[in-house]
């Protein structure tokens, strides 16, 4: 029980400079783009899910809706994504990936695809299932520690 406590806490140190280094590999790849990494993640979640309003992009991403909305009005002015009626809301619009912004992230995702692919060689199918069921632990073990984007618990 100590050793797994352990070695689930020298997992999570890991967490950090993992995604440091991540954000700056996908960064890398958004050379050319016109966009940076954190309009590449509100163009993938439109991409990936369908139209959202600005508030239900924030609470997927974790992020407060102010960062949404100045991403979302990059994304607008390049074209990327549309407003669209939000029938469940009449102030509050869809937003959406344009077939333009489809088509931009499609080409991310190649890129990120052969980035990747030289890991993806060295681990087998059960070590990334393996891992992915750890994440999933991990995340759902902290979740009572998840800030509402837009009203976050000052840090200790």
């Amino acid at each position: 029980m100590a050793d797994n406590i352990q070695a689930l806490y020298d997992l999570l140190q890991q967490v950090r400079p993992l995604h440091r280094r991540v954000v700056r590999s996908v960064g890398d790849h958004l050379d050319g783009t016109g966009i940076g990494v954190g309009e590449r993640a509100v163009l993938a979640l439109l991409v990936e899910s369908g139209p959202l309003s600005v508030p239900a992009i924030g609470r997927a991403l974790f992020l407060p809706r102010q960062n949404i909305q100045k991403w979302v009005d990059g994304l607008r002015v390049a074209d990327l994504v549309e407003r669209r009626a939000n029938p469940a809301h009449r102030r509050s619009y869809l937003i959406a990936a344009t077939e333009e912004g489809r088509g931009l992230f499609a080409g991310i995702r190649k890129r990120e695809d052969a980035a990747i692919a030289g890991l993806a060689a060295r681990l087998s199918s059960s070590e990334v299932e393996a891992a992915r069921a750890v994440l999933a632990a991990c995340l759902e073990h902290f979740s009572p520690f998840e800030d509402d984007p837009d009203h976050p618990r000052p840090l200790a």
